[in-house]
């Protein structure tokens, strides 16, 4: 039995569920033995989603000189990793989470055990910074972040197209593929809470999600503004946190919850919706249309290779990215021509056959 200990230390809204749903898939095998070393940071927890006793817990700095010492060196992460290592006589050690911050640690870690790097993003996506800063520390993430995939011997991807290219890029290491986790667990699946924000209201437009310029949300908000015919019937609601970099104007058909959404939220907001709305310019690996297939909301996703990889053709409804006008176009025939039933039903078998917990198991234990 190999024994795997993870590393999760980023908190984001989207890396949390990501890497919980993997460490619990993972922890069903007979075939491994795992454990976890994470890091809080503020309210984003991973404590409410892993309830292990094999996992640490830890806590990022609050004060500011403290979290810059951090990020460039993790040293309690590091002494916890440690410890556990030696402890437990771990054979692999799997970064999770992007992990900048372990990019200095990387030597030492090779000393406890073999290393294995989940990589989410090759090249980086398109990005809207609010200032030089936010420039300057998103270069100084990518530069840390290609140190440490040029060093790890191992490298792990959730997208086919990503592992190909990675084939190709880097020929003498290990390449690894397994499947992407659905983004679901007990808090979502029982929540009942509704978004105050729309408590009156139903039968909208949703897009959901951390909001960044790759994302392409601009796209779906033209393509709504342009159709009279829509806004008549369905209201848009873009719903997560992140800068609104795009121009818009007050609408009361267009209604923003610029704010984390709790995991208790995520139920109602998805089955209240019409549709879901992906309008992205780019991805790699996400889990955001396991969301929409395990509560049966129809999807109009844009034509990005990695959607059609994470999808069956009969699950979606594409359009072609970037395009205003046949993004408009899908969406008024998704509303009201196609067999949504159908789709609704491919969504459920597809997300029972490929999207199960010991589905992702099988494809995780065939990397160690």
């Amino acid at each position: 039995m190999k024994k795997v200990l993870y590393i999760c230390s980023e908190a984001a809204p989207g890396m949390i569920p990501y890497a919980a749903g993997i460490i619990i898939a993972a922890s069903l095998s007979k075939k491994l033995d795992v454990y976890a070393v994470t890091v809080d940071d503020g309210r984003l927890s991973y404590r409410q989603y892993l309830t292990s006793d094999k996992v640490v817990f830890l806590t990022a700095p609050s004060g500011r000189i403290a979290r810059i010492i951090n990020k460039i060196y993790p040293y309690r992460l590091y002494r916890a990793v440690k410890k556990t290592c030696r402890q437990q006589q771990i054979d692999c050690i799997h970064l999770l989470t992007g992990d900048f911050t372990c990019c200095r640690i990387i030597p030492k870690l090779k000393t406890l055990g073999e290393v294995f790097y989940t990589v989410h993003d090759l090249e980086p996506h398109e990005q809207y910074y609010a200032g030089l800063r936010e420039r300057l520390f998103e270069k100084w993430i990518t530069r840390r972040t290609r140190h440490i995939i040029n060093s790890v011997n191992n490298l792990v991807t959730n997208s086919r197209f990503q592992y190909e290219k990675l084939k190709k890029s880097f020929i003498s290491k290990c390449i690894f593929y397994h499947s992407f986790p659905a983004l679901i667990n007990d808090m979502v699946l029982s929540g009942n809470d509704v978004c105050p924000e729309i408590s009156d209201i139903d039968g909208y437009i949703l897009f959901f999600g951390y909001i960044q310029k790759y994302k392409g949300v601009e796209y779906l908000y033209d393509a709504y503004m342009r159709n009279a015919g829509i806004r008549q019937k369905h209201k848009l609601v873009i719903a997560g946190n992140g800068v609104i970099y795009f121009p818009h104007q007050d609408n009361p058909d267009v209604i923003f919850i610029n704010r984390y959404i709790k995991d208790e939220e995520i139920k109602m907001l998805f089955t209240k919706a019409a549709c879901v709305v992906y309008p992205y310019i780019s991805a790699t690996q996400s889990g955001v249309l396991t969301i929409a297939f395990r509560f049966g909301t129809p999807v109009l996703a844009s034509d990005i290779p990695y959607f059609s990889e994470a999808s069956d053709p009969n699950c979606c409804l594409y359009f072609k990215s970037a395009d205003v006008q046949n993004l408009s176009s899908k969406l008024e025939e998704l509303l009201t021509r196609c067999d949504l039933n159908a789709m609704k039903s491919a969504q459920h078998n597809f997300f029972n056959s490929k999207l199960s917990n010991e589905v992702i198991m099988q494809s995780i234990e065939s990397i160690y």
